[in-house]
């Protein structure tokens, strides 16, 4: 998986929001809820289709469940960066070996 920088997400976030919903300034976007611009379930589908498509991932709703309406972008930004980080090692002892 690609690792995401969180202002990336969040500026295509601020994108989706601002194309429908030029009133919201971008500023403001980070903190209201996903559930404030996705009022049906088209909106849902483009929504995530902006987000693969703008940040070459794939986002499997499965993961966010209902926080993908309830988080606001901010957090859905959060955890979007934090699923594309690499897992750390485990068991792994340093190039010096074992003490």
């Amino acid at each position: 998986m690609i690792k995401m920088d969180r202002a990336r997400v969040l500026a295509v976030m601020v994108e989706f929001v601002r194309e429908r919903l030029p009133e919201v300034r971008a500023d403001e976007v980070e903190q209201r809820t996903a559930g404030f611009v996705i009022r049906q379930s088209l909106e849902f589908v483009e929504f995530i289709l902006h987000l693969e498509e703008r940040l070459g991932l794939e986002v499997n709703i499965n993961e966010f469940g209902e926080t993908l309406l309830t988080a606001t972008f901010g957090q859905l930004a959060d955890q979007i960066t934090a699923l594309t980080q690499p897992l750390p090692a485990v068991g792994r002892t340093s190039a010096a070996g074992p003490r």
